[in-house]
């Protein structure tokens, strides 16, 4: 297994920004979906046999699930690589005994060479070929090399505001070459490359519009600065949809739940 530590330059971009606001969703991110990131390492850690060299959280942002990676898979080295300086810089203070690196996570050789374990959590959604990604992945991989994956297959709610926003969304996300509901072509994607899949599973989330309405509100703060979103979308639409969402997150108006179907894959590198 080898290691270089150096940072290179990414070439990846962010439909939903890296700045302060964008972290705060992160973070609330990580908490909404811990539990189904918990039970996802469980099941890798149960398939390993052998104590775990290192394992890397791709796309790692501000360092949340990377810490999730170092406490369930309990590896040598746990690393986390992402495109953005400024979730690195974050990723190091908040997390100061993991290893960061910024890295594209589309670019080989990885700064861990031959890992044995890889987390892609709400990444794939943001880049253009899942396929791609697989396969530069399987290149980083060690034989055996276990890969573990969530994304979003599905996601709805009867709540006007918030079936717009998803709409938005996936208008916003396929402008840039984006999937929103990634997941439903995740089986498809892994045919032909060096992964098996061993394990695929669509998992039916409940969470509450309030939470996913805190979240949705931040992203619906950084489109104001957006090219596309600015043709795209009517500014006042986004003003209403600001504060229909405000009410939800503030609990002023019940907005249900939010059905987010998720597709979780565990594939092992051949």
């Amino acid at each position: 297994m080898h290691w270089r530590v150096e940072d290179q330059g990414a070439h990846m971009s962010y439909t939903f920004g890296d700045n302060q606001e964008a972290s705060r969703r992160l973070r609330r991110l990580a908490e909404i979906y811990e539990p189904e990131t918990r039970d996802l390492l469980s099941w890798v850690r149960s398939m390993r046999s052998s104590r775990i060299q290192a394992a890397i959280d791709l796309g790692c942002g501000p360092g949340w699930s990377t810490q999730l990676v170092a406490e369930i898979l309990a590896p040598e080295r746990t690393l986390g690589i992402d495109a953005s300086p400024r979730y690195i810089a974050e990723a190091r203070a908040n997390h100061p005994g993991l290893e960061f690196v910024e890295h594209d996570v589309l670019k080989t050789p990885f700064p861990i060479e031959g890992a044995e374990c890889f987390l892609c959590r709400f990444l794939l959604t943001h880049l253009e070929s899942p396929r791609a990604a697989l396969e530069a992945w399987a290149q980083a991989a060690a034989p055996g090399a276990l890969l573990a994956i969530h994304e979003t297959e599905r996601i709805s709610s009867p709540h006007p505001a918030l079936g717009r926003y998803y709409e938005m969304v996936e208008q916003m996300q396929r402008h840039f070459g984006q999937e929103l509901q990634v997941g439903a072509a995740l089986d498809n994607a892994f045919a032909g490359t060096d992964w098996r899949v061993r394990h695929s599973e669509s998992l039916a989330l409940h969470k509450a519009a309030r939470e996913m309405a805190q979240l949705h509100l931040a992203n619906l703060r950084i489109w104001g600065a957006n090219d596309f979103a600015k043709e795209a979308f009517d500014r006042t639409e986004i003003q209403h949809l600001e504060r229909e969402l405000g009410r939800i997150a503030g609990g002023e108006q019940e907005g249900g739940v939010v059905c987010n179907v998720a597709r979780q894959v565990i594939a092992e590198r051949r």
